[in-house]
Formats: structure tokens, sequence, C-alpha cells
């Protein structure tokens, strides 16, 4: 029974209250809000098995009326905190949302300001950098411009020092003929001996090395006696005990002369004066006798093979295969020729 009350007086302050009627004052509100409140707390706390008396029939009856007369004004006044409640909370939450929104539009106005002087130092140096850039391009393209004169300048002179240089390189070449052909016809009537001993000339070589001749040679191979116009050691220094001694150069009154002592030299094959082994050639500039020189390994060879040889003035070597003649002015062409050919007979001749 007491929990029914209970229901029922809870039932009764949630029903709502006519349209129009107002509290009658505040603290009526209140005492009636608190007795329905312990009222229900009174029925929850009441056993359930507690049977009803009389007394508590009388009492329940006594503020079930009360509670009854008190609800429109509990009600009314609950529902009139309930809107001020909401009203409060409402405002608070629309001055909280200003607030924010007030703040949050600082934050972006400040984080605008701050982007944008970002964004204008960030131009700024761009706008540095992109002016350095423009002036170095500038500056490069000017420079690489004036390469491409100076380029083309250069390209224009090499091309003319190349011409120039070819026309010099055929006088040089020429010149240098022409001083070869010069030094070499002064040394026509000059002999080179080689093999005499230092001391042997006893200070007058000139008349030594016209005795010299015709011991060597035979003195009835001259009609006359041989014409020496000067003789004398070569300029190398004189060289000590033991060593080898200085070649002799010798030049002829006569041409003729020098050219019957070379034949005569070959004819003879292997001379010698006083026991030992003497050499006679022709006197020649020391280019061509580098030249001449060159061909020396390949004579050998030829000699070994039995191939007939001449070397001809400058340094032009003939060699005979049969009726054939063969000319070289290269020993590594002619040292070729010698591997393709089979041995003959062996002879040799130089001019």
């Amino acid at each position: 029974r007491q929990l029914r009350k209970s229901f029922n007086n809870l039932n009764i302050l949630a029903t709502p209250a006519p349209v129009g009627t107002a509290p009658a004052n505040d603290s009526a509100n209140k005492a009636s809000t608190g007795t329905a409140i312990a009222i229900a707390a009174q029925a929850d706390k009441a056993p359930a098995n507690t049977a009803p008396d009389s007394e508590d029939l009388a009492c329940s009856q006594e503020e079930c009326v009360m509670a009854k007369e008190e609800t429109p004004l509990s009600v009314g006044i609950f529902r009139s905190e309930l809107r001020a409640y909401r009203e409060n909370l409402k405002n608070d939450i629309k001055a909280e949302i200003e607030i924010m929104h007030q703040e949050i539009r600082k934050d972006i106005t400040s984080l605008r300001e701050e982007a944008k002087a970002d964004i204008n130092t960030l131009r700024n140096e761009l706008s540095q950098k992109i002016e350095s850039l423009h002036r170095a391009h500038t500056e490069t393209a000017d420079t690489q411009r004036e390469m491409e004169r100076s380029l083309c300048d250069v390209s224009d002179k090499i091309t003319a020092m190349d011409k120039a240089h070819a026309t010099l390189q055929k006088d040089y070449n020429k010149l240098q003929e022409k001083y070869m052909d010069l030094e070499n016809r002064s040394r026509r009537q000059n002999l080179r001996v080689v093999g005499i001993s230092e001391g042997m000339e006893d200070g007058n070589p000139s008349r030594f090395i016209a005795e010299f001749f015709s011991e060597v040679l035979g003195e009835e191979n001259f009609e006359s006696p041989i014409l020496i116009d000067r003789a004398h050691r070569t300029l190398a220094p004189k060289p000590r005990a033991g060593e080898r001694p200085r070649a002799m150069i010798a030049r002829l009154h006569y041409y003729t002369d020098r050219e019957k002592i070379l034949q005569l030299s070959r004819s003879k094959g292997n001379l010698l004066y006083k026991g030992s082994p003497v050499h006679i050639f022709p006197d020649m500039s020391p280019e061509v006798s580098k030249l001449r020189a060159s061909f020396n390994p390949v004579k050998v060879k030829l000699r070994n093979a039995g191939i007939p040889y001449s070397l001809y003035y400058p340094a032009k070597l003939i060699i005979t295969m049969g009726n054939t003649k063969h000319s070289f002015t290269d020993p590594r062409a002619a040292e070729n020729f010698i591997k393709t050919q089979a041995p003959t007979t062996a002879q040799g001749v130089e001019d």
C-alpha cells in the first residue's frame, strides 16, 4: 500500500499543470516538493511484507489529499526552474561559444598575419634569388657570347696558322734538303779513315794520309802522287790509352782520286795497316750518316740471306732479286720485303 501511494505521488508530480496556472510562492513549492520526495523515500525504505493498519490508511489518505493540493504548485515551480536553468545553460553555452569563437578568430587572424609575413619573407627571398640568378644568367650569356667570338677568332687564326705552318713546313723541307745537299757536296772530295792509331800522323796528317793510301792500296795503282788538300782528326775529345782512336778526315784535291781510292778499298776487302784493320768510307753529314746507319740491320739480314744489294747516296737501298731491282728509302719496308724472299747469293755494294 505504501508503494502504491509513492507511485501515485510520483504520477501526480509528473502530471503537467494546467495552462496559465502560476505558483503561489517559492517556499510553498519547495515544501510540497520536499514532502513528495520524502513520501517516496519512505515508501522505498518500507518493507514489502509489512501489513497495513488503520492508522497507516488514514495517514495515506491525508497525505494523498495534501499531495494533490500541493502538486500543481510543485510542478509549476519545477518547470519554471527547469526553464530558467535551460535558459541560463543556453546563455552560458552561447557565452562560452562566443568566447571560443573570438579566441579562434584571434588565433586565425594571428596565424593569417604570420602566414602573410612568412609568405612575404619567402617572396622577398625568392625575388632576390631570382634576381641574382637572372644577373648570373645574363653574365653567363655575355661571357658565352664573348667566348664564342673568341673561339671563332682563335679558330680562324688556327686555320691561318695551319696553312702558314704547312707552307713553312714545305719551305723547311726544301731548305733542309738544300742544306744537306750543299753540306754533302762540300764533303764530296772527303774520305773518312777509321782504325789509324792516335799519334801516327806525327804532326803532319796531310803527308801521312797520302803515304797511307799508297801503302795500303798499292803505290802501283796510282800514276801520280795523291794530292791532299788537308787532313785532320775528327773533333771528338782525344781518347785515353786503350780507347778507340778518332777517325781521320782527308780532303783530296781531285775527285777522281777519291773515287779511285773507294773503288780499290772495296775491291781489296779487308785492309790492314801496321797489323791493325782499317776502313775507308766516304765522308758525309751527320744527318745522312744516320739515315744510312738505319739500314745497317737490313744489310746484315741481306748478307745472311745472300741477297745482293746496293746503298746509294743519300740513303737509298737497292735490292736485286733475279733480274728485278727493288728500291727502298724506309728500313722497315725493306725488312718486310726480305721476310718474303728466298736467299740467293751474298753481294753488297755501297755508294
